[in-house]
């Protein structure tokens, strides 16, 4: 005689010599038996190796008005893999870094994404994360920069506990004490349940706090070894209509690639480095003039800041602006935010003994920002 089964034979024999008593006995003990080996279920981890994850929830009318002490409209916790890959400073080998990073430590780098119902715009920090154990992990600013808890509730869900942190300014950062934000407890704003969502989502807050331009980075618009100028001349229509700007025409030009990296053996990438010669001539009649800045590459811009010489420091040290790619490659904009340019008075020689002011007080003018056209090289020498 064949079994299909052969876990069913004991079980055919016992009930062929056990009383209903005794079987229902002996049921429950091999039921209890069975429990008791079964394996437990696993714990979803917060963060994986190799993926990229998203948390967030956004607010509704309904919510908030059942909870009128609460300030947070929306949160969102992103693990980013490497840099976003439209970013100036964008590194081939970031997301390998990441992954080897979290398989040896466990430990991660997160952003927090933040909107206030009494407070305009998007706000956002990186924290970074320990390693995760069965309570969680914590996430945090470094310099006392606060921390928060975020804890797996279920397969789609997680808690996080905000113990306060630095969303605007902290260490390190160059910003006033009074434009820092900072995202405290308070009554309503401690314990967030929050959702897993698809990354898009979290990527979506990632560009409405961090915008980027559109169109390919200036790293990869320009060669390494390309020379290059932009510029414009406003006319009296365009000035008239600006009465507050002070610039009638300015050149921004790349003149000599070879000498940037006189040595090839530095740890030095593209663009690291650029050298760009900034030409002014203002509508005042003032003589014109000029500068040089070295430009490094940031998430949506390059940073250029004016090049010094350790035998002749200048009022300009320690003035930047930002150069950020424009609607096609024939087009550039340059961003004046804090007094980058020398405009308000050309740049003189620094008393012996006086620091360089790395405060730049903000663009007061209409010179805030120039849409600059690709021109000639020699345009610009």
């Amino acid at each position: 005689m064949r079994f299909c089964g052969a876990s069913r034979l004991p079980v055919m024999l016992v009930k062929a010599v056990l009383p209903a008593a005794s079987l229902a006995t002996l049921s429950l003990t091999l039921s209890l038996a069975w429990s008791t080996h079964a394996p437990a279920q696993t714990r979803v981890p917060l963060l994986t190796a190799d993926q990229e994850a998203c948390f967030g929830r956004v607010y509704d009318r309904a919510h908030l008005a059942s909870h009128p002490s609460q300030k947070v409209t929306s949160l969102h916790i992103f693990r980013p893999l490497g840099e976003r890959p439209e970013a100036e400073y964008a590194r081939a080998g970031a997301l390998d870094e990441a992954v080897k990073r979290f398989n040896e430590t466990g430990e991660a780098e997160v952003q927090a994404f933040v909107t206030f119902r009494d407070r305009k715009g998007y706000y956002y920090n990186w924290l970074s994360c320990a390693r995760e154990t069965k309570d969680g992990m914590r996430c945090f600013i470094a310099c006392d920069g606060g921390s928060f808890e975020l804890k797996r509730e279920s397969g789609g869900t997680a808690l996080l506990t905000n113990n306060g942190f630095v969303l605007v300014g902290g260490c390190g950062e160059d910003v006033e004490a009074t434009e820092e934000v900072h995202f405290s407890p308070g009554k309503d704003d401690k314990t967030f349940r929050l959702e897993q969502k698809p990354v898009a989502a979290c990527r979506a807050e990632e560009q409405k706090a961090r915008p980027i331009r559109p169109g390919k980075p200036l790293r990869e618009r320009f060669r390494e070894d390309e020379a290059f100028c932009f510029g414009r001349d406003y006319d009296a229509i365009h000035l008239a209509k600006h009465p507050q700007q002070t610039v009638a025409s300015i050149r921004v030009g790349r003149l000599t690639p070879a000498e940037e990296r006189p040595d090839k053996t530095a740890a030095q990438s593209w663009p690291d480095g650029v050298k760009l010669s900034v030409a002014l001539t203002l509508k005042a009649g003032a003589a014109r003039r000029a500068l040089k800045y070295v430009c490094d590459p940031k998430e949506a811009s390059w940073e250029c800041a004016a090049e010094t010489k350790e035998d002749a420091r200048s009022t300009c040290d320690g003035s930047y602006f930002h150069l950020a790619r424009g609607g096609d490659s024939d087009e550039i904009v340059l961003i004046n935010r804090r007094e980058g340019l020398p405009i308000a008075a050309g740049c003189q020689a620094r008393p012996e003994g006086t620091s360089s002011d790395d405060h730049q007080t903000p663009t007061r003018s209409d010179d805030r920002s120039f849409r600059l056209s690709r021109m000639p090289v020699e345009a610009c020498r």
